[in-house]
């Protein structure tokens, strides 16, 4: 069996999958969030999924320590700025 394949894995669950980023990131709306975590509560697969991408975040932030130079810092906003305001 091929490494991430699961055969029970439903449409529900890929769905869950999707939107676990934007879950870990904050970005659901409250109905979608609850829906979510829902499935998650009674999903262990999609559950282990999550626990592995919060793990994975955190040893990311924890050796992510260095700051960005202010002035790389102030052109990356700049441009930000550029390609919203058009």
């Amino acid at each position: 069996m091929e490494m991430g394949h699961r055969p029970q894995c439903s449409d529900e669950c890929r769905e869950a999958l999707r939107r676990l980023g934007a879950l870990l990131d904050g970005e659901l709306g409250e109905v979608t969030q609850a829906k979510l975590e829902h499935h998650l509560a009674e999903c262990e697969p999609c559950t282990d999924r999550r626990d592995f991408e919060e793990g994975f975040r955190e040893l990311v932030r924890r050796g992510c320590t260095d700051q960005a130079p202010p002035h790389l810092r102030a052109r990356i906003l700049s441009q930000l700025d550029e390609t919203v305001t058009g």
